[in-house]
């Protein structure tokens, strides 16, 4: 008897494992690695006999990011030809070494290698490769399911950061990171006995009244993508808003500390953000499939667009109904550029157009972190970062109102 004969469609349990483990990848990478960031330039500056620069060190991200980007194409091509679970073992082994290897590090330069490693786990069990998993078991309810898959990314964000906190003013930082290494093994058990290629049939899912599976299946070539104005706007705005938010939480914490608050406040700042994109996430997803994609991706742009502007206040009583703003609008937008590239592309060769599209998105948040520091180091502080920010996210919200998802060219 199949889970569909039982009224459960295994899809779902698929979108929950792939949110688990962008909850570890995405959390451990980004969000739950920045609050080390204070001790670990202290202990660079104590071995090197000089301060590190704030964008010295802050270049780490860009490396993640930009090797991430360069392999992102080959690992959608591996996932498409292969399958995802050959690439999620190695990704979850790659992310659990550079911890290890985090947890003894003294130079910039062995911080730059362990990002390579990271760059690595992104690639193997990051955004792209669930993305595709996903959108394999999805047509009918695929925004919501890839908001509960995305949704991983915010609940890791906000849920390490004030763990790793808590963890290292127990423990110091050194012995937090070597515990933290053994987090990505729990991934492997989920990657052997829960994740499944592909179903075996989509007629759970289909849509009623629109055609056989052969239909909803179809999709373009990579070289036919990059001759769609489409694949540019996703592209643009994709880097456009990968710069805004990857730097931004690069230097959140450092931010906040800045303003007089708390470690455990500032920790505490990557929970609001990311716990209010994963509102944005799941509720993207769910209003996208009810009421049209475009409404919904303007929408979402809007709301970061106003949770940038509102950072740029001086009073400390509104930064927190910035951060609410921008990580409502991040989470509902991160949902929608998935959504839309898995809607408008198809899922044949899903994988090589997200490695495409990631190639430029990794570029503008790979520069995010380094030019924000860079701008923080010559201005003093983060007003003309912010200032910045939001005016690639209005490019970007331009951008949006081109997008015509009605437009599709006949595939292949």
């Amino acid at each position: 008897m199949t889970t569909e004969s039982r009224g459960l469609y295994y899809g779902w349990i698929i979108a929950v494992s792939a949110g688990f483990i962008l909850l570890v990848t995405n959390g451990m990478t980004l969000g739950g690695l920045n609050v080390f960031d204070k001790p670990l330039l202290a202990a660079l500056g104590e071995a090197a006999g000089e301060p590190v620069r704030l964008d010295a060190f802050k270049l780490r991200d860009a490396v993640t990011l930009f090797v991430s980007g360069l392999m992102a194409p080959f690992a959608g091509a591996a996932a498409d030809r292969f399958g995802v679970r050959p690439l999620m073992v190695a990704g979850a082994l790659m992310l659990a070494a550079g911890y290890f290897l985090y947890s003894s590090v003294t130079s910039l330069t062995g911080i730059y290698w362990i990002h390579v490693l990271f760059a690595g786990a992104l690639a193997g069990c990051g955004l792209v490769v669930n993305v595709i998993l996903v959108s394999r078991w999805f047509v009918r309810n695929r925004g919501l399911a890839l908001g509960i898959a995305l949704a991983g990314t915010s609940l890791g964000n906000g849920t390490l950061p004030p763990v790793n906190a808590a963890l290292m003013e127990a423990l110091g930082w050194r012995e937090a990171l070597l515990w933290s290494s053994l987090l990505p093994l729990v991934l492997l058990p989920v990657i052997f006995f829960v994740v499944r290629e592909r179903p075996a049939s989509l007629a759970a899912e289909m849509p009623a009244g629109e055609g056989s599976a052969t239909r909803m299946l179809e999709g373009m070539t990579l070289p036919q993508a990059l001759r769609t104005v489409n694949f540019w706007i996703l592209a643009l705005i994709a880097m456009c808003t990968f710069f805004s938010i990857i730097g931004t939480q690069a230097h959140l914490n450092l931010y906040m500390l800045g303003r007089g608050f708390s470690q455990m406040d500032a920790g505490f700042s990557y929970t609001v953000l990311f716990y209010l994109g994963l509102l944005g996430k799941l509720g993207s997803g769910f209003l996208a499939d009810r009421f049209g994609r475009k409404p919904v991706f303007i929408g979402t742009l809007s709301l970061m667009l106003a949770g940038a502007v509102v950072l740029l206040l001086p009073q400390e009583a509104v930064l927190w109904g910035g951060l609410t703003l921008f990580g409502l609008g991040w989470g509902g937008l991160y949902t929608l550029l998935q959504l839309l590239a898995a809607d408008y592309f198809g899922p044949p060769h899903l994988g090589k157009i997200l490695g495409a599209i990631t190639v430029l998105d990794t570029f503008g948040g790979g520069l995010g972190p380094a030019v924000i520091g860079s701008l923080r180091e010559s201005s003093g502080g983060y007003d003309s970062a912010f200032l910045m920010v939001a005016g690639l996210i209005a490019i970007a919200l331009v951008l949006a109102t081109r997008f015509r998802l009605d437009r599709r060219p006949a595939a292949a």
